[in-house]
């Protein structure tokens, strides 16, 4: 399971790279539908984490983490997979201009501002717990990081 979650997760990153080197393209040539599918392809290929990293630091303490990070992950697969529908449908139902632009955009901030934030307290929660299990075992600089990030992430 670790090997395959690795593989998941360098999969991701490489997505993530795509993303970050065709991101102006895809905007310019508004393909926006592209851009969330990718993501959450992204997302969905480190789902297996938050369970490997509690299988391999064998932390009673970390897998409320662990769940708190699984949920997370699969929030935002769903968050990005709706806005994946959501923009797809509009693209492709809305040549004639009957969706007024207020809609959509009621829409969008429906499925992104609030779900996001709901969504980034899982986040911080998971931070927390991994900052824990990392100062159990020794690991401060690994500890302080993910206490900074989770921190860093609840007040942004």
């Amino acid at each position: 399971m670790v090997y395959s979650t690795m593989v998941l997760g360098w999969l991701g990153i490489l997505i993530f790279l795509l993303i970050l080197l065709t991101f102006q393209k895809i905007t310019k040539n508004n393909e926006y539908t592209f851009l969330h599918l990718l993501l959450a392809l992204m997302y969905a290929m480190w789902l297996p984490l938050p369970i490997v990293l509690y299988r391999l630091l064998e932390s009673d303490l970390l897998l409320v983490g662990a769940v708190f990070g699984f949920v997370y992950l699969i929030l935002l697969v769903a968050g990005m997979v709706l806005q994946t529908g959501h923009l797809a449908y509009i693209s492709q139902h809305n040549e004639d201009g009957a969706i007024k632009d207020s809609y959509i955009n009621y829409m969008m901030a429906t499925l992104s501002h609030p779900y996001e934030g709901l969504v980034n307290v899982f986040k911080c929660i998971w931070a927390v717990f991994l900052g824990i299990t990392f100062f159990n075992n020794g690991e401060v600089l690994m500890a302080g990081l993910m206490f900074l990030f989770g921190l860093a992430s609840f007040i942004i």
